[in-house]
């Protein structure tokens, strides 16, 4: 996946901050934020990332991605 950001999805979606806060119930100042930089997605709540996941149309590892976040964590392995 090409790295992106919110705000790129959102306009590659035409969907405005405005149209995403009231599907997903997301306040529209938190979408502004995160769309800014002024709020990073992986210190928002699971409920809300949930929320725009839902009204996107993708996981919510697809969003963690947005914000910089690899889908799938890194597992230390431990040797006995």
């Amino acid at each position: 996946m090409v790295s992106m950001d919110l705000q790129t999805l959102l306009d590659s979606r035409k969907i405005t901050k405005y149209h995403l806060s009231k599907i997903s119930g997301v306040p529209k100042t938190t979408v502004m934020d995160i769309c800014s930089g002024k709020s990073s997605l992986h210190k928002c709540s699971a409920k809300t990332v949930q929320q725009l996941a839902r009204a996107l149309d993708c996981t919510m590892e697809d969003i963690m991605e947005l914000g910089g976040i690899p889908a799938k964590p890194v597992r230390k392995r431990f040797s006995c």
